[in-house]
């Protein structure tokens, strides 16, 4: 058998990745940029001053919540007028948006015919950002000579952090002149720019590709807060600019002590300050696994004497101590060491090991086997939570906790391997004596628990009438509990097993499931009212949830956190089935709230979907593991016209879709798709895993689409054992799609990498009438880089055509809708087999339900591209057994390819 391998490479470029807010402090310098050339000083008259433009935005202008984001697209504003939000210096020339690309996706044109003063146009956030600041816009000039500030960078009075021109075809750093790389007129670019205000440091990317790392600032400034764009004096020509963002990135929801990602050390070297090597018969070193960019710690060994091992070492730790992993053998035979939890004097808590195809907790008596037939070459999530002053730990791989215990017992937990460890202080990685073989290592993390004792006033439940025995009703025991809380108090739930019904929570309260307890939904109906049917409603969210374990409906600052589990007993036969959703209850429904906090709690055997938020405007889900596997519509997570989201360390194995975003009308009736309370606005998914979706999908956008998803950045995230499509987007609903990056993803084992689909989607009522959607809208500035995704398959037999990638726009009779702006940088796909069938071209979207598995032999096995206009190709491949006479790529109706 023959393996083919294709490659598609437009734009040859530096590449990488800013760091995270946390970790190390030092950033590894690149290679040098081009050299500077003769005369590459800038001239100050080119330069608009940006008190000239910045002005304060108009109220609610695309400013999002408390982060003063914006995110703008231009595609609502009447063209020739200047958007709101943003002001204009026309001095010298023009400002107003315009048709380009077309009268769909319009952009702002600022132009200029005379050399005579300058014309700009600038927008302030609502509010002056600090720490990690992200900005981006695509911008494209009219011609090859002349000075065009593309994206300067401002704080919110005007002092200059980092200024990116185009200057005579080149890419340039104004106040250094730098020359970077060139730029071709008409011709789109993204520039994105990521600063750091502690350190006055910052990075600048072009089309995914990194051309400087760690700069510093033009001139200080505490804060960023002004976006400026223009043509200064002494130049004519004309600037378009789209798909304008500004951000903050999230701080991270704890203070790490270790925070290795190896991404920043180069390929071959030792890893990180932090590491000492205990290699004394083979090597350990940064490896290019995933990827280049995506690197992790590789320790290998080809004979048996001696060990190739690296501890890492961290002040020492007591309290409550987690500790992340990924870790991934390359062979199944033998013993390797793939993590030890140790005390600061090496004594060991808890002992993984890779041991003859199972991944094993080894204790001081016996051991467990937590994953039975490791797969060589798959990447494994572990995260142990270390109870110091107990000598106990949990365990999860992947979303999925050992022991489970059943779910009528209470939580159970392993002794410390040696009680003698009395803090945690170091984590040991290794191929052991008398051993073969790699072991790689990545995302290592340890933090505290932010809280590990309830805060506050705490009333217990016990003291209001729970019993905790798993059969007796506690549910009015502990809403007791609740309406007794004060605000800024703690519910608390411990030692036991809480069996109940519906448990609604208010504002202003932590409701705390210790490590030893478990709340346990109840197997009788009448316990879960309905939630729908008064006077003040939660949303509709499609009629899918109508009852739910934990409900919350208008409460803000509210938090669930503890370290023990919710239960759901989803296995209860009423509930089981393809299509529980509209009568078994949801684990978590929390609807209209604002800074909502979810955090270290497993969540296990939901009745319906897992842990849903709507309409939540600050949300925060961390360090949280949810295994609700059971077939029949188990979703992970789904958020759902949220603002403002954090997602990170969480890990699901769901029967559904894993980590879902949403957009439902806020009724049972069509609303208008960008009410200001609709879609998911400003959401940051990061460090997670999906260790499967039995039946669905692993990260996805949809298929309720009813409003905008807009500002999504999802990075860092291990997705793999998905049965549909990895990273999927479904605008089916007559929603939008703008500002949404898939960024350092690795996916492992999926029918589609990729999916995409912008279309008309028809919909049945409760009377079964079918009913077309709202008239499709459009999607742009879509960004997938650094991503490696193997083990791709249908899944079907052999006869259907594998295939990676799938974007598409739907064309109809009134017209085609469209996508717009779309980058793929760096991305490596590898397919299992090439099938035997011949090519069929895929049909315009006829309204069904979409899946990820539509158009199963399409004629192009890497990436099959329609109806798209502006995509930007860099550094991709795809590799296939025999890809039987298919070529890598086929685009149908797509303009402006790079």
């Amino acid at each position: 058998m023959r393996r083919s391998t294709a490659a598609l490479v437009l734009v040859t470029l530096l590449a990488g990745h800013p760091l995270y807010p946390v970790g190390p402090t030092t950033t590894a310098a690149l290679a040098a940029p081009l050299p500077r050339v003769a005369g590459a000083v800038p001239q100050v008259a080119a330069e608009v001053p940006f008190a000239a433009a910045g002005v304060p935005p108009a109220a609610g202008a695309g400013a999002t919540g408390a982060t003063g984001a914006v995110s703008e697209h231009f595609n609502d504003a009447a063209t020739g007028s200047v958007p709101a939000g943003w002001g204009a210096d026309t001095s010298g020339g023009t400002v107003g948006v315009a048709a380009l690309p077309d009268q769909t996706d319009r952009s702002l044109r600022i132009a200029k015919s005379g050399t005579a003063s300058s014309v700009a146009a600038g927008r302030d956030s609502a509010h002056p950002l600090a720490g990690t600041v992200e900005t981006a816009a695509r911008v494209r000039v009219d011609r090859a000579t002349g000075w065009f500030n593309v994206l300067y960078v401002a704080g919110s009075a005007g002092t200059p952090a980092a200024s990116i021109a185009i200057r005579d075809g080149r890419f340039h750093v104004a106040g250094t002149g730098t020359v970077l790389a060139p730029a071709s007129a008409q011709r789109w670019y993204v520039v994105r720019v990521v600063l750091r205000t502690g350190p006055q440091r910052f990075d600048l990317y072009v089309d995914g590709a990194r051309l400087l790392a760690d700069a510093p600032f033009r001139q200080p400034t505490a804060d960023v807060g002004r976006l400026t764009f223009g043509i200064g004096a002494g130049y004519p020509g004309i600037l378009h600019v789209d798909n304008v963002s500004l951000r903050r990135v999230p701080d991270p929801t704890v203070s790490y002590r270790a925070f290795d990602l190896f991404d920043e050390t180069p390929v071959g070297a030792p890893p990180p300050p932090g590491y000492t090597l205990t290699s004394t018969g083979g090597s350990a070193a940064v490896a290019a696994v995933p990827s280049v960019e995506d690197r992790s710690l590789r320790l290998a060994k080809t004979g048996t004497s001696g060990e190739a091992g690296a501890v890492r070492s961290f002040p020492a730790q007591g309290g409550t101590v987690n500790v992340l992993a990924n870790l991934r053998t390359e062979e199944t035979a033998g013993v390797k060491v793939a993590l030890y939890a140790q005390s600061a004097d090496g004594r060991t808590a808890a002992a993984l090991q890779f041991s003859d195809g199972h991944l094993q907790l080894v204790t001081g008596s016996a051991n467990h086997v937590l994953v039975s037939g490791v797969r060589p070459g798959e990447w494994y999530t572990v995260r142990l939570v270390l109870d110091v002053p107990a000598r106990q730990f949990t365990v999860y791989v992947d979303g999925r906790r050992h022991p489970t215990g059943g779910s009528t017992a209470a939580p159970t937990r392993y002794p410390f391997r040696d009680p003698g460890a009395v803090d945690i202080g170091r984590l040991w990685f290794a191929v052991g004596a008398g051993q073969r073989g790699t072991l790689l290592v990545d995302r290592v993390l340890v933090h505290q628990n932010p809280l590990p004792v309830p805060a506050g006033t705490v009333v217990d439940v016990r003291d209001h009438g729970a019993v905790a025995d798993g059969i007796t009703n506690d549910g009015p025991a502990i809403q007791r509990a609740v309406d007794a809380a004060p605000a800024g108090g703690t519910v608390l739930l411990a030692g036991g097993v809480f069996r109940s019904g519906t448990v609604r929570l208010k504002s202003d309260l932590t409701f705390f499931v210790a490590p030893d307890a478990k709340l346990l939904g109840s197997r009788d109906e009448a316990g879960y009212p309905p939630l729908r049917g008064g006077t003040d409603n939660p949303p509709f969210v499609g009629g899918l949830v109508q009852r739910a374990l934990l409900f919350a409906h208008r409460a803000d600052n509210l938090a669930i956190t503890g370290g023990g589990v919710i239960d759901g007993d989803g296995r209860n036969p009423a509930w089981t089935g393809l299509s529980p959703e509209r009568t078994g209850p949801a684990a978590v429904y929390l609807a209209r709230g604002a800074d909502v906090t979810v955090r270290d709690i497993h969540l296990r055997d939901s009745g319906a979907w897992g842990l849903v938020p709507t309409e939540i405007d600050g949300l925060t889900i961390a360090d949280v593991d949810i295994d609700s596997s059971i077939v029949g519509g188990r979703d992970g997570i789904d958020i759902v016209d949220s603002h403002d989201v954090l997602v990170e360390r969480v890990a699901v194995f769901a029967d559904d879709d894993a980590i879902c975003f949403k957009t439902h009308p806020t009724d049972s009736a069509q609303v208008e798709p960008d009410s200001p309370s609709h879609g998911v606005r400003g959401a940051v998914v990061r460090l997670s895993t999906v260790g499967a979706s039995t039946r669905a999908n692993g990260v996805k956008l949809g298929t309720a689409s009813h409003g905008m998803f807009q500002g999504i950045v999802v990075e860092d995230v291990l997705v793999k054992n998905v049965t549909i499509g990895a990273l999927v987007i479904t605008a089916v609903d007559g929603g939008a799609v703008h500002d949404v990056t898939f960024r350092r993803i690795t996916v492992d084992r999926t029918r589609r990498a990729v999916f995409v689909l912008l279309g008309r989607r028809v919909w049945v009522d409760g009377a079964g009438v079918p009913h077309p959607a709202l008239d499709p809208r459009w999607v742009s500035g879509l960004r997938f880089e650094d991503i490696v995704a193997t083990g791709i398959a249908d899944g079907r037999p052999a006869n259907h055509l594998g295939n990676a990638a799938l974007l598409s726009g739907t064309q109809e009779a009134g017209g085609t809708a469209g996508i717009y702006d779309v980058l793929l940088d760096d991305i490596r796909f590898d397919l299992l087999s090439g099938g035997s069938a011949a090519p069929v071209e895929p049909d315009e979207y006829d309204g069904r339900y979409p899946e990820a598995w539509h158009w199963t032999a399409p004629p192009g096995y890497g990436w099959y591209l329609r109806h798209i206009d502006g995509v930007t190709v860099r550094n991709v491949t795809a590799s296939v057994p025999d890809p039987n006479g298919r070529p890598v790529s086929v685009l149908r109706n797509v303009r402006d390819l790079r």
